[in-house]
């Protein structure tokens, strides 16, 4: 088993994280990464996949997308369960998904569709933390603001372990945080500290990174001479905490402007046309391009938010006409923007090499609110019964895993819990899931509760 200190890797024979870097990685190691066979925890061997994946892509679809009207459709269901919408055969025999997601039916032999996540959290706050963290919140069902002990995003948990670009960040969110009113919940470095916090980039991201017009080099130049005597004022100040955020901002925003291969890959303008074309003139499809170019640039963890710039929650489907929603603009711009990143990917040779994992935090309601005829209605909050979506970084192709019930209320074989996946893409990364952190208090945690999900291995 491994232990990392929060600052700084050691091991047994008391080599530190930077020596590790300075003799070529961790892999340099045999520790972890695709090359190394066995694990830090004394098993006797591991699936060969283990390492598999350089990048993890996290598509988040915060708000619950309704399972019964993307990938879990029950049309021999009654009214108020099945709605309006329609199955489409897939291109792999027995696998049907809703008929607005056509371009990612004739795609489905690149993935594998899991129906039987479940949890018992129903409040978006504390369901998103456990979805992006793999551990349950403090307070269940509740929208409680971050604290600093909190488990690490996956992202940061990376930053300490795996190696990257220099002045580029290891983890990326595109798209804008998710609930930012709570602190960023379950975004943060948590008891790693403020260090290890995801880079996080808000808007539309051709509007990201670059400066203003009129902005000369030189001004830019004298912009981070005072940055550099903001940080040497700041030197004796940081042992305060309420001090330190502001100067890791402060060096981590330098570090980005002077990494050259990062803020490239937010130059849509680069891309062909006919590339922009096929992601789609939306938010989603913008940043969903912009996530494959961060591929590119070597980014080890990147989170794509589906939350506009005016904050709506887009897949959050109360008493609102879902159905004109759904079929508007949600699966369209899901099919087209994701069909183009798993196409790309897979054209470019990136695909078994980046970890695609498209999904909320939970599904909504197996029965339909203020049914009328048609359905006008909505579903409701539902953590009991979920799928999602994952592709490449070593899960098998052209699959389902797991199975609900007749109405998708609670699975039925092969359950499984957010912490699993959180265990699965641990794995597929080349980190153990069994690893201990050492937290700010000397206190050892484990970085997931969860087993790897071999099933779609």
């Amino acid at each position: 088993m491994l232990s990392f200190l929060s600052g700084g890797a050691s091991f047994c024979d008391g080599l530190t994280r930077r020596e590790v870097l300075r003799v070529g990685g961790w892999g340099a190691l045999g520790l972890l990464g695709a090359s190394s066979p066995m694990s830090g925890a004394g098993n006797s061997s591991v699936p060969i996949r283990f390492g598999q994946a350089k990048t993890v892509l996290l598509v988040t679809l915060y708000g619950g997308p309704p399972q019964t009207e993307t990938f879990d459709m029950k049309p021999d269901a009654p009214l108020e369960v099945r709605g309006p919408f329609r199955p489409i055969r897939t291109n792999v025999v027995g696998m049907e998904i809703c008929e607005h997601l056509p371009r990612l039916a004739g795609l489905a032999h690149l993935y594998t569709l899991a129906r039987s996540f479940s949890h018992t959290d129903t409040a978006h706050g504390s369901a998103i933390y456990t979805f992006l963290t793999g551990f349950p919140p403090r307070v269940p069902n509740n929208n409680s603001r971050s604290e600093p002990d909190d488990h690490p995003h996956y992202g940061a948990i990376m930053d300490l372990a795996k190696v990257h670009l220099p002045g580029a960040p290891t983890c990326s969110v595109l798209g804008g945080p998710i609930l930012p009113q709570f602190g960023n919940i379950g975004q943060t470095g948590g008891y790693l500290g403020k260090a290890h916090d995801p880079f996080i980039s808000k808007g539309d991201p051709t509007r990201l990174l670059t400066l203003k017009d009129g902005v000369p080099a030189l001004r830019m130049q004298k912009r981070q001479g005072l940055l550099d005597q903001l940080r040497s004022t700041q030197r004796s100040l940081d042992k305060h905490e309420k001090t330190t955020g502001f100067s890791l901002v402060q060096g981590h925003a330098r570090n980005l402007l002077n990494s050259q291969r990062f803020i490239s890959a937010f130059n849509l303008d680069d891309e062909p046309r006919e590339t922009q074309q096929r992601y789609g003139d939306s938010f989603l499809g913008r940043n969903m391009l912009t996530a494959r170019r961060l591929v590119e640039a070597g980014v080890p963890l990147i989170q794509v938010s589906d939350i506009p710039e005016q904050g709506e929650q887009h897949w959050d489907l109360h008493y609102a006409n879902i159905f004109d929603r759904l079929k508007g603009q949600l699966l369209p711009n899901l099919d087209q923007s994701l069909s183009a990143l798993l196409l790309d990917l897979e054209y470019r040779g990136l695909l078994e090499e980046t970890l695609v994992v498209v999904g909320g935090e939970f599904g909504r309601t197996p029965w339909i609110d203020h049914l009328s005829s048609p359905p006008q209605g909505g579903r409701q909050h539902w953590p009991y019964c979920y799928s999602m979506l994952l592709a490449g970084g070593g899960v098998r192709r052209g699959e389902i895993f797991g199975r609900s019930d007749e109405t998708a209320a609670y699975p039925v074989s092969h359950r499984v819990g957010p912490w699993d996946l959180a265990a699965t893409i641990f794995h597929l990364a080349g980190i153990d899931p069994q690893t201990r952190l050492q937290d700010r208090q000397g206190k050892m945690r484990l970085i997931t509760r969860g087993e790897v999900i071999d099933g779609i291995l």
